[in-house]
This record gives structure tokens, C-alpha cells and sequence, in this order.
């Protein structure tokens, strides 16, 4: 039977009225210096999964060449990442991350998805640009729901920092289509991208910040302008009444319970821990 482990959310009074005003919050030092260098190593070994691996269609591939070394097959984003190292499903499970984000949309959570993206040296800044991220989960019973961004690099808006356009959570849910460029991930995009563009904004990222939004505030994948590579894990989560009304979740450990009650939920722990 699972149990729970007592800890502050860390979530401010002033930072949830500014996260449901701007529709995203800034977490400074989610993970520790060790914590990053443990999943950066994971998500590592998961980019070096050969082409005919059951598991490679999980990881998306890119067209831009030369792919680096660390990056054989020029992946930029994955999903499931379970699959590939059980570390996963601990850093789902991490109380700085988790509890910061059943503080700003719970009470209680569970999560939705694991992904990654991954930015090769000459990352184009519309490669996946534009978008509100409900366009792949609706119809849901309501919107308390998130995604996080954990930088495992430095970054910033050139190179490779997620940018969002403040506010846009509040306009529903907006067409979108599917892009024109030559070089781009495929996935659909905000019809009017242009229209939010001169007011987006990004940050300054330490390795080990993160980014929390909500998944109809309109962002992007920013630019890779450096000559190294810039790496990010990221969570999807949704509060417990949060139910996928058209069913289209298959994601590996959706639903899973993540915080209850206030309290991160530690699966297979004695009650009162």
C-alpha cells in the first residue's frame, strides 16, 4: 500500500495570483547539481538507442545534420521515457517539482506524460514554434493542467530557453495548423503565430531550473544559436478531477497518483513516512 511524505509546496500566496494572471511560473533550483548530472547521463544513454530498438519510434528525430556524437540520430524530442530508465519515474515523483505544481493547480495531481527535447548546435527557432500544448490533450474536463520544463544545461532564449507569451492561457482554445517551413518538427502550430510572436518573452535557466505553464499559455521551443548541445526533461501533470475526455492518453504512467493532500505520494511506503 502507498503512503505519503509531509512537505511544503515552497508556493507562495504572490506566485500563485502571478502564475493564474501570467499562466506560468519560474521554480529556481528544482534539482540539485547531482540530481542534473544523473539525468542528463539517463537521458544520454536513451538518445544512443539504435534505430531498430523496439523503442526507437519513441524518439523523434530531427533531419539536421551532422548529428553530434551524444546524439547519433539527431533525436530533439522523446516521449515514455520510463521506457528507457526507470530514474524517470523518480524525477516524476520529485517533491520540489511535484509539490510545487499541486501547489499551483491542485489540490492533488497526477501525471500525464514524460518527454524530452533535445537541442543540437543550429536549432531553429521555428522548428516547433507557436503552440498551446492542449491542442494534443483536449477535450479535458477542465485545464488544471501543466507542463514543466527541467533544464538539465544552462540556457536562455538563444539557445534553447522555452519562450511564452504572457497571458494567453485566458483566450481558450485557439486554431491551429500545420506549419509551412521546410525545416520543422510537423507538429501543428498556432494558425496566427505571427499575431503572439513580439510579445513573447524567455529567461536566463541555470541546469536544475524549471519552467511550469499552463497548457493552453502559447510558447515555443526556443532557438539552439550555441555550439553545444542544450538539453530539458519535461512532465506533464493535471489535477486529480482532470479526466481525458476523448480517451486519446497512452501515454506510459499516466494517471499515476503523484501528490495527495498536500503530500507527495511515495509508492510502496509505509503509512505516516
Amino acid at each position: 500500500m502507498g503512503g505519503v511524505a509531509s512537505l511544503s509546496s515552497g508556493v507562495t500566496a504572490a506566485e500563485k495570483a502571478a502564475f493564474e494572471d501570467n499562466g506560468y511560473h519560474v521554480l529556481r533550483g528544482a534539482l540539485s547539481s547531482d540530481e542534473v548530472t544523473c539525468y542528463r547521463r539517463a537521458l544520454g544513454q536513451a538518445l544512443q538507442t539504435p534505430a531498430d530498438h523496439p523503442y526507437a519510434g519513441r524518439l523523434a528525430a530531427t533531419g539536421i545534420t551532422p548529428p553530434p556524437p551524444e546524439n547519433p540520430r539527431a533525436v530533439w524530442a522523446g516521449f515514455d521515457l520510463p521506457l528507457f530508465d526507470d530514474i524517470f519515474w523518480d524525477l516524476a515523483y520529485h517533491p520540489r517539482v511535484a509539490l510545487a505544481v499541486d501547489g499551483l493547480i491542485g489540490p492533488d495531481i497526477n501525471l500525464y506524460e514524460t518527454s524530452c527535447v533535445t537541442k543540437m548546435p543550429g536549432f531553429p527557432g521555428n522548428f516547433r514554434d507557436w503552440h498551446q500544448d492542449s491542442e494534443y490533450s483536449d477535450p479535458q474536463s477542465n485545464e488544471r493542467h501543466v507542463t514543466v520544463i527541467v533544464f538539465l544545461d544552462d540556457m536562455d532564449g538563444e539557445s534553447g530557453a522555452t519562450w511564452v507569451v504572457p497571458g494567453t492561457h485566458t483566450l481558450g482554445p485557439l486554431p491551429h495548423t500545420a506549419p509551412k517551413e521546410d525545416l520543422t518538427s510537423s507538429a501543428r502550430e498556432v494558425a496566427d503565430k505571427q499575431r503572439y510572436a513580439p510579445h513573447g518573452i524567455s529567461f536566463d535557466f541555470q541546469a536544475g531550473d524549471a519552467l511550469i505553464f499552463l497548457v493552453r499559455l502559447i510558447h515555443k521551443s526556443g532557438p539552439n544559436l550555441s555550439d553545444t548541445s542544450r538539453w530539458s526533461v519535461a512532465l506533464n501533470y493535471t489535477r486529480r478531477d482532470t479526466l481525458d475526455l476523448g480517451k486519446i492518453n497512452r501515454f506510459v504512467g499516466a494517471y499515476l497518483p503523484i501528490v495527495r493532500g498536500g503530500q507527495l505520494y511515495t509508492p510502496g511506503a509505509p503509512r505516516g513516512v
